[in-house]
């Protein structure tokens, strides 16, 4: 009856290593899904961030054009200003020739 005891104690020492050891691997288990989802909440900010820079990039390049396109029009008119006043002052220089001329 002792081998028989004895035995029993061996398959029970033995059960409780193997649990154990059962333990140790779900909480690495644990552990390596805590840091897999650390992992996806990480690459979820770096998304988002991603996004919100993609839609300030977007933004920058459309108010870009914009300023682009309000300063082509402004170069525009004050080139059209310019003519026109380069205009005004030949005829002014024309007509103060005249003046001296016949004055």
């Amino acid at each position: 009856m002792s081998e028989s005891i004895e035995s029993m104690r061996k398959q029970i020492e033995t059960q409780k290593k193997l649990l154990l050891g059962y333990e140790k691997v779900l909480k690495l288990n644990e552990r390596e899904l805590a840091n897999a989802d650390e992992i996806i909440k990480m690459y979820e900010t770096i998304m988002s961030y991603s996004s919100e820079e993609l839609k300030s990039a977007q933004e920058t390049v459309k108010a870009t054009d914009i300023v682009a396109t309000i300063s082509r029009e402004e170069l525009l008119a004050a080139i059209s200003r310019i003519k026109e006043l380069e205009e005004q002052n030949r005829k002014l220089r024309e007509e103060a020739l005249h003046l001296n001329l016949n004055g």
